[in-house]
């Protein structure tokens, strides 16, 4: 009972959050990062050397917990909105972990989704830092702006997005039946099961929906920051533009090869092998939008997130009763 009631709880704080996101998703300007040292001071640049030489706290306390940088630096409601999102997060998600089992995916999910969020704000310190000290090719996004990129109309009207969520997804629906065979659809259209019970469609598939777009928003968020953000851009200040990209890119498929921890042991190859490469060219298309946007992580921050919700839509539906949501999710 107790983790059926914070399990809709959390769909209540999820379904706010995608409020606020879609409240947020107006005009906004595109901020391109700088290309060579030279260049005039961007606004964030300015903006950022302020507050770090003059900082409301010690900035080392934005490593606590999300959204303490924000505080620090007066952002007071990006800070107070991620401290709130992250507590109702990592509350909900040790609750039903300690009531039942930290495999269940009522624990599961608000736990990744709370690393992804801290992973994304201890990130942001060190871009702001990079801003600060005008260096070439970081993104001059916040992260309440990269949280809004997937609902941000200006982000997905670009082509670069809007198509390449369509092509991507429909590129690994179509790569998953080739290297995996045809898919299981003998529980189509039938009741979802949830975290070991079965609901009604009624409510299983918004709450679904809910706790994956809230999910992969901050999957997406804490990768492209990660490996766009840092790594290719890092990369390209000291190698170059396209070396940065295919380096990043390669590095973007070799992080992913972890993923066979979780895997059984007989699946491990078989990812290895069809997996890893799919990732690596995906990865490669994410870091050309970041590139061809002026190092905007918006696009590719978008596309991320939606590709991800849409390929495991795809197998939420077609099989209802058997997805990650539903008995348990490897930790």
């Amino acid at each position: 009972m107790l983790a059926s009631r914070l399990s809709n709880s959390r769909a209540v704080v999820l379904c706010a959050l995608l409020s606020q996101l879609l409240t947020m998703a107006c005009a906004t300007v595109r901020r391109e990062a700088r290309r060579t040292a030279d260049e005039p001071p961007l606004e964030r640049e300015v903006q950022d050397r302020e507050l770090l030489e003059h900082p409301k706290c010690d900035p080392r306390w934005g490593m606590t917990f999300p959204g303490v940088g924000a505080l620090c630096r007066g952002d007071q409601d990006e800070g107070v909105g991620l401290i709130a999102f992250g507590g109702a997060q990592l509350a909900s998600g040790l609750a039903v972990g300690f009531s039942t089992s930290f495999s269940n995916p009522g624990a599961t999910v608000p736990i990744l989704g709370f690393f992804d969020l801290y992973t994304a704000t201890a990130l942001d310190g060190t871009l702001r830092i990079q801003r600060a000290r005008r260096m070439p090719y970081v993104p001059q996004q916040t992260v309440s702006e990269l949280i809004s990129a997937p609902f941000n109309v200006d982000v997905l009207k670009s082509p670069w997005v809007w198509g390449g969520i369509l092509g991507t997804v429909g590129v690994g629906v179509l790569y998953g039946r080739l290297t995996d065979g045809p898919y299981d659809t003998k529980n189509l259209g039938t009741r979802p099961v949830l975290f070991g019970k079965t609901v009604n469609s009624a409510v299983g598939y918004p709450v679904a929906t809910a706790m994956g777009v809230g999910l992969f928003t901050q999957v997406g968020l804490a990768e492209e920051m990660a490996f766009r953000g840092l790594v290719q851009s890092g990369l390209t200040r000291k190698l170059g533009e396209t070396e940065g990209w295919l380096l990043g890119s390669l590095i973007f498929g070799a992080f992913h090869a972890t993923n066979i921890i979780f895997l059984d042991p007989q699946d491990r190859v078989d990812y290895l092998v069809k997996g890893v490469p799919f990732i690596t060219v995906l990865g490669s298309y994410l870091g050309y939008v970041y590139m061809q946007q002026g190092y905007n992580l918006e696009g590719s921050t978008a596309i991320h997130a939606w590709y991800d919700f849409f390929i495991s839509a795809v197998s939420f539906v077609l099989n209802p009763k058997n997805s990650p949501l539903a008995f348990s999710m490897a930790f």
